[in-house]
């Protein structure tokens, strides 16, 4: 396989996190925006958190040679608890499937009136197409795809934030998720579940990378550009909070406000983002499947039971998925520190 330079890394971890509720700025909302001013503390927090863990895992990945899931986490060496370990990650990955299934529905629902079952089995066979082609397949979609998801992202976040439409409703109020009560949980939260989506590719970037300089490069550029991101993504959700809070997806209502034309660019980047997390966590979810005839069933099979759940509805899945998925994610992070010192130590 073709050697990683730090900017295609730098994709990758940009893909695997800028998803539906990410791009979309519903879980921004959801997990920052719903604290007004408050959520920049938040947002900020996160960042630092993920440099961090991403530096960490890098670490790991390189010192053992392997990109495996529960090695990764576990600091045991212990087979049996990293098969438990691995196997808990990849139902958190496999869940990401409903989740992106539902966004793809809600997003063409919302923007063309087309049922949800359209777009959530559009993603669906997206996912399934990309995953049976392996992490080679994975890594080529996105260095194709991410660059210009980031590029008309960030425009449409500056463009709104210049646009300053005023506030249409409330400034302060707004109901926090019963999972995520007060913003320093709630960042939590959302850098945890986030990490859980990162450790899968950041071990394959890891391993795969050209040399341990693009490595670290890659992993530190792409997380400074996610936490970026997520500030700047918030500050275009405050100007208008009650316009924020009242659509499944934001930021696509506020491009509909800037242009016709900007809103129909935005609709078909944010399909993309909803494919490329939807595709990179499913893969993360396939690693755990051993390799043999009947693999590519066991894919679609899943992907067809993740499409059907996936019609639950996506705003529900932010506020009680994600905040699930976090505070199991809490735990495994506690073990990669673990892991990571043990690692440091037994280096030395």
């Amino acid at each position: 396989m073709k050697k990683l330079s730090f900017i295609e890394i730098t994709s990758l971890y940009i893909g695997v996190i800028m998803g539906a509720g990410f791009a979309s700025g519903r879980e921004c909302w959801q997990f920052f925006g719903v604290f007004g001013q408050k959520g920049y503390f938040g947002a900020v927090f996160s960042t630092v958190c993920f440099v961090v863990l991403a530096c960490m895992l890098t670490y790991i990945a390189r010192s053992k040679n392997t990109s495996d899931l529960g090695r990764l986490i576990s600091p045991f060496e212990n087979r049996y608890i990293d098969s438990v370990i691995g196997w808990t990650l990849g139902i958190i990955y496999y869940t990401m499937i409903i989740a992106m299934t539902a966004a793809g529905g809600s997003l063409l629902n919302q923007q063309f009136g087309i049922s949800k079952v359209f777009g959530g089995l559009v993603i669906a066979v997206l996912c399934i197409v990309t995953v049976l082609g392996d992490f080679e397949r994975v890594s080529g979609v996105f260095r194709l795809l991410v660059p210009v998801l980031f590029v008309i992202g960030v425009a449409t976040i500056l463009l709104t934030i210049h646009m300053d439409f005023g506030q249409s409703g409330a400034v302060s109020g707004y109901r926090p998720g019963r999972m995520s009560p007060n913003w320093p949980v709630s960042a939590l939260v959302f850098m945890a579940y986030n990490t859980l989506g990162m450790i899968t590719m950041a071990g394959s970037c890891a391993v795969n990378a050209k040399d341990t300089a693009n490595a670290y490069r890659g992993a530190v550029l792409g997380t400074l550009c996610l936490g970026g991101l997520t500030i700047l993504l918030l500050r275009a959700l405050l100007t208008d909070m009650a316009f924020s809070s009242s659509l499944d997806l934001p930021m696509l209502g506020f491009s509909a406000r800037i242009s016709p034309l900007l809103n129909m660019i935005y609709a078909v980047v944010l399909y993309g983002a909803v494919y490329s997390t939807g595709a990179s966590t499913y893969y993360g979810f396939s690693t755990r499947i051993k390799n043999g005839r009947v693999k590519k069933y066991i894919i679609v099979a899943g992907a067809a039971a993740g499409f059907l759940l996936g019609l639950t509805g996506f705003k529900k899945l932010v506020e009680f998925l994600y905040p699930a998925q976090g505070y199991i994610g809490i735990l495994f992070i506690f073990l990669i520190i673990i892991n990571f010192f043990r690692e440091l130590k037994s280096e030395k």
